[in-house]
């Protein structure tokens, strides 16, 4: 009696290993304003008021009373403003890049073992 070969095809496990880009953090830019007192020198003119006394021929005369001056006369004088506005100034950029590392990874693997069992009639 002949015996015919049996073939098995044996499998076992094999590992694959890739990534997958996931979030893990978010980056906020914030700008914060800061104040600073700034000290600019303004010069500041006004007016003064002197009253002269000519004749007709614009030679001066003696002084006369106060109350010969006739009209009023506003004065000025000049009174800072200050304003401010925004300038641009410097323009930032927030950049990611990525930084390469290496992790290690561990799994266990099954395969497949034969064992052969001879019954009565193929023992011999």
């Amino acid at each position: 009696m002949t015996v015919e070969p049996t073939e098995i095809v044996r499998s076992e496990e094999r590992l694959t290993v890739t990534t997958e880009v996931v979030p893990y953090a978010r980056a906020r830019l914030r700008v914060e304003t800061t104040t600073e007192e700034v000290l600019v020198p303004v010069t500041i003119t006004r007016q003064h008021a002197r009253v002269e006394y000519v004749d007709a021929h614009g030679e001066p005369v003696g002084a006369r009373p106060a109350e010969q001056a006739g009209g009023w006369v506003t004065l000025t004088v000049d009174e800072p403003v200050v304003t401010t506005r925004p300038v641009p100034v410097e323009r930032v950029r927030l950049v990611t890049g990525w930084v390469a590392g290496t992790a290690q990874v561990q799994a266990q693997l099954g395969h497949e073992v034969l064992t052969e069992e001879l019954g009565p009639a193929q023992r011999g």
